[in-house]
């Protein structure tokens, strides 16, 4: 077994660009699910990192030209966005402004090249390299969330944004948006126009709440709109021991994220479900996580509100919200929620206890 990190330090300083397909496959033969999910994963946060230092580099030579020095420069960022990379310092540190451009133009070949190798895979395989993948972003998730923080950041400060850095891994579970879809005369929900990415929350967003949620062993989670099933499909890979339920009002959608759950034997205990949520008939199951991605319209949030606050009166439950659906929540009936990303993600616990 070889290990991943020298390699990928090795294809940073690639210059001829014709080898490095035949260099990636040749590595894919010799190493592990482990270092494959590593690798892929790296060299996707890798690139973020390295379009956010060019920028910054840009920034600050438009700003004093003669006062920016690189190896000055590089080196705030060994104790911040390249932590995780830190067995690539000498790279860093040998390297210039060019260098990072010609590191980037590799790094976005790489990505494209490793996901083919990937998709060559068995589902078993791709499964592991899946949750080994998602352990790796929750911690770089995690790490961005702290550099982000009001504590950390000055108030003129830029922010590394990695909200999409890693929506390649939809490739792997095989999520083949529908797009342009368009509703029936008599929709009751809110489509966004295009579908795809519109109606998925990102892996960000997805990891940080698993991070902070402190689901118990054989939890029960539903997802309400779950749109293609990212947050499911996580769930279900990350916490085997939780049964995870998605509704979503778009049978197409159901589809594909149901295939994606049997394709990694998820089945068990991840499923979807065509369901319209404003269906006065409807009885929301209990649970003891909800999560609720801003894609309804008012007469649905007030239904799934009505029923959510019922559910506090018989159970604890929490329920997370993204984007607008937090103003739906009444304080009588919810602790003070847990803000993360200024508020666009939040955890509501219920104030009711059983007795």
């Amino acid at each position: 077994m070889i290990e991943y990190k020298s390699e990928l330090k090795k294809i940073l300083l690639l210059t001829e660009f014709d080898t490095l397909e035949a260099q990636l496959n040749s590595i894919s033969k010799v190493i592990s699910e482990k270092d494959l999910a590593n690798f892929f994963i790296d060299s996707i946060y890798l690139k973020s990192v390295i379009q956010y230092m060019a920028d910054e580099y840009w920034i600050q030579s438009q700003a004093a030209p003669a006062e920016v020095s690189f190896d000055r420069f590089v080196k705030k960022f060994f104790s911040a966005e390249l932590k995780p990379l830190l067995f690539l310092h000498s790279f860093f540190s040998d390297s210039n402004i060019d260098g990072l451009h010609s590191a980037k133009k590799v790094l976005v070949q790489t990505e494209k090249i490793l996901l083919n190798i990937i998709k060559t895979k068995s589902y078993p395989y791709q499964k592991t390299l899946l949750q080994i993948s998602l352990q790796r972003m929750s911690e770089i998730f995690e790490l961005e969330y702290q550099l982000n923080s009001p504590q950390k950041k000055k108030k003129d400060d830029s922010k590394i944004s990695l909200y999409r850095s890693f929506d390649i891994l939809d490739k792997v579970f095989e999520l083949d948006y529908i797009l342009n879809e368009t509703p029936s005369a008599d929709q009751k929900e809110r489509l966004y126009e295009g579908a795809g990415l519109g109606v998925q929350s990102s892996y960000a967003t997805t990891l940080i709440a698993m991070r902070y949620l402190n689901l118990g062993k054989g939890s029960q989670f539903i997802d309400l709109g779950s749109g293609y099933g990212r947050i499911g499909l996580v769930v279900g890979l990350m916490r085997p021991d939780i049964k995870f339920i998605g509704y979503e009002y778009v049978s197409e959608r159901v589809e594909v994220a149901n295939k994606a759950s049997r394709n990694l034997q998820l089945d068990q205990h991840v499923r979807f479900i065509t369901q319209d949520l404003s269906d006065p008939h409807f009885k929301i199951p209990a649970a003891d996580t909800y999560y609720i991605f801003d894609s309804f319209t008012d007469e649905t949030y007030a239904t799934i509100m009505a029923q959510l606050q019922e559910l506090t009166q018989q159970r604890k439950i929490t329920v997370v919200t993204k984007g607008n659906a937090k103003n739906w929540i009444k304080s009588q009936f919810w602790s003070e929620p847990q803000e993360f990303n200024d508020g666009n993600l939040c955890l509501f616990r219920s104030k009711a206890r059983l007795i």
